[in-house]
């Protein structure tokens, strides 16, 4: 599959590069213009040039080159900072404008990770402090592919199926968005962790928006696609199904999205009420402690407290979410954050994207006391007693031009083994896109 995809990639990128040789020769006048530099949001997107040229007959074309600095300042673990980057391909052919197919669009995004990141310093974190590059590379791979099928019926209902980039899919929220390339960095607010959906998935995704609301059905296997045997064995495993509504909402002239989810699994996972026998029983005997389903329930809002005049697009504002799950066999049984994130924090920059926020993730109390049992047994690894990790991050994204943003980043983390001091970590992130 993986070698197949491969080939895709390959076809689409000379088909891209065909489009744009021809698209320069015949479109592009640099002398006219006057300048060599686009002002648009890449490097390509000149006015009248090759990336419109492309987007008119069907191809869209994104290639992002994205660069971490980060390390830990103060607290346990490894205080030396790490270079690595993230390379971001995304292609979307629309079979309309192509004249193929009325509706039905194909989209591709490969990723390539190079370097080292700073997660996992030793510090005692739970959640990874750079979510760009924890992805793909804690899956076991340094790059991935996700490719999607989209039919659109009218302009209220669609249909995708594939593998989903869910780092894509969070990148797309209008306040704290950005899947760790453009906004906050911690998973816990770039993406957040419910524990009931990976980061790569294969399945469905419905959508059907009415008058009043947006409506998203998900049936995906409850599994990492990263794993071949998701995509050659599909639900094979179990289900799991997602339910979600976004209510549009207006509250004094400013725009606000309200939104609800619901998740029910028939995966069968480790019975975390049964962690303590763990240490009696021999390996071959675990198997039988699982329990099979779990449940999963969040709301979330993000409402604009301010917006430029004539763009209720471009401002900042407010956004919260919270959650609760079953605690079984998902190990996260709650958790909160909330913010303040937009654009234009000063008006001589409203391009320049901004953020502050506060996480809370609480763990399953099964398996807090289950490992404090097994602790007690082991007074000399403190490792055992865990409990909620928090923390708080803020950025400021820098537009030095519109396809060149550079951000620095700072995140206090109180980790979740109760044995390890709070932790500072500091990024600077350099993008490019081209």
């Amino acid at each position: 599959m993986r070698h197949n995809l491969g080939r895709v990639i390959a076809i689409i990128v000379c088909t891209c590069i065909a489009f744009l040789q021809a698209a320069s020769a015949q479109e592009i006048d640099e002398a006219d213009r006057g300048y060599a530099l686009c002002s648009g949001d890449s490097l390509s997107d000149c006015p009248g040039g090759a990336k419109q040229a492309l987007q008119d007959r069907g191809i869209s074309l994104d290639v992002w080159l994205t660069q971490f600095s980060q390390g830990v300042t103060a607290g346990d673990g490894s205080k030396s900072w790490q270079y690595g980057g993230k390379a971001d391909l995304i292609v979307n052919l629309d079979m309309s404008k192509l004249g193929l197919w009325n509706g039905f669009s194909i989209n591709v995004h490969q990723e390539g990770i190079f370097g080292e990141d700073a997660n996992n310093p030793g510090s005692g974190e739970l959640f990874p402090f750079n979510t760009a590059l924890a992805f793909p590379r804690l899956g076991g791979s340094d790059g991935e592919t996700a490719l999607t099928l989209k039919q659109t019926f009218d302009d209220r209902s669609s249909l995708a199926l594939g593998k989903f980039n869910m780092l894509s899919v969070a990148a797309k929220k209008p306040l704290a968005g950005g899947g760790g390339l453009d906004t906050f960095m911690n998973i816990a607010l770039a993406a957040p962790i419910s524990g009931v959906t990976p980061p790569y998935l294969f399945g469905f995704i419905g959508t059907h928006k009415t008058d009043h609301a947006a409506l998203a059905l998900m049936v995906y296997d409850p599994r990492n696609a990263q794993d071949k045997n998701v995509i050659e064995n599909p639900f094979s495993d179990g289900t799991t199904t997602s339910l979600a509504a976004m209510f549009p909402l207006t509250i004094a002239g400013e725009k606000g999205f309200y939104s609800v989810r619901g998740v029910y699994s028939s995966k069968r996972g480790l019975n975390l009420e049964t962690i303590p026998a763990l240490i009696d029983l021999p390996p071959e005997a675990q198997s039988v402690l699982v329990k099979k389903g779990y449940w999963y329930l969040s709301a979330a809002v993000q409402q604009y407290l301010y917006h430029y005049p004539g763009n209720p697009d471009l401002g900042w504002g407010l956004f919260a979410e919270g959650a609760i799950s079953d605690g079984n066999p998902n190990p996260l049984e709650w958790h909160f954050l909330v913010g303040l994130a937009g654009q234009g924090l000063f008006p001589s920059r409203t391009q320049d994207r901004w953020g502050i926020a506060y996480f809370k993730y609480g763990l399953s109390e099964h398996l807090v006391n289950g490992l404090a049992q097994i602790g007690s047994t082991m007074p000399f690894d403190p490792t055992f007693f865990i409990g909620a990790e928090r923390g708080v991050e803020a950025f400021y994204n820098f537009y030095v031009t519109p396809w060149l943003r550079l951000t620095g980043d700072v995140q206090r983390v109180k980790p979740h083994e109760l044995s390890r001091d709070d932790v500072t970590v500091g990024a600077v992130r350099l993008q490019i896109r081209f």
